[in-house]
């Protein structure tokens, strides 16, 4: 799942395809799904970096593509929190910093976590998650559905579960090309763990999209019949 120098899996073979797919994971799996957990901006974007960094040492860039691969259907952080939030650590003595030196490249500076950082991880660690108030759009215009025609809200069921499936499939792909080809990191069995409750909850996404739209499609039925007995009514009064 991540960036092994000597062999096997190599963050640099795979980074041609987490730029293709990070942004979907990222955006989609957040724009209909509740986000519940996708915390506000707190503290936690620090922690999320010190927890990437003590798996390894890595720069500020892939520090960007390794959350959006691992972590980046339930956790987002961008680089307009990344590298700020790196230079405060820095600052602060929680990480270090080695420039290293690139032919016809700027400087790479690549980031370690500090034995002071991996204090504040665990102790950010041993904290209970702070529950969040969700938000979701989808079911919030589902809510007030009866002010538009069915078939709009059809339509957003059925690209939501369109979404889902393909973000399930990524997330199923992910663990088999990923984390089972790299069960000699420590982490390996609680990346499974988060990857299993992404696939588990875009399943659950897709029953109930499924219920919803068979709902949706009989309420649309309904309202048409009604219509056209309206019209038949008016037409009879004429």
């Amino acid at each position: 799942m991540l960036r092994q120098p000597s062999h096997s899996f190599r963050l640099a073979d795979y980074r041609h395809r987490i730029n293709q797919t990070a942004g979907y994971l990222t955006v989609h799996s957040n724009r209909y799904i509740s986000n519940r957990y996708m915390p506000k901006r707190s503290s936690s974007s620090m922690e999320v970096l010190l927890g990437v960094l003590a798996i390894e040492p890595m720069s500020g860039y892939d520090l960007g593509l390794t959350i959006r691969q691992s972590v980046g259907h339930f956790w987002n952080e961008s680089y307009g929190q990344i590298y700020p939030n790196l230079k405060k650590l820095a600052s602060e003595g929680f990480v270090s910093r080695k420039t290293e030196r690139q032919k016809g490249k700027p400087d790479r500076h690549v980031y370690s976590i500090t034995d002071k950082g991996r204090e504040r991880l665990k102790k950010w660690l041993a904290v209970p998650p702070q529950p969040e108030i969700p938000r979701n759009e989808l079911l919030l215009k589902l809510f007030f559905g009866p002010q538009v025609p069915t078939e709009i809200l059809i339509g957003y069921v059925e690209r939501m579960a369109n979404e889902c499936r393909d973000l399930l499939e990524l997330l199923e792909r992910a663990e088999r090309e990923e984390i089972d080809k790299n069960q000699h990191y420590p982490g390996a069995p609680y990346w499974k763990m988060a990857a299993h409750f992404g696939q588990m909850e875009m399943r659950a996404h897709l029953r109930w999209a499924e219920e919803t739209l068979a709902e949706l499609k009989k309420l649309a039925r309904k309202r048409w019949k009604h219509s056209e007995t309206r019209q038949e009514k008016r037409n009879a009064g004429k």
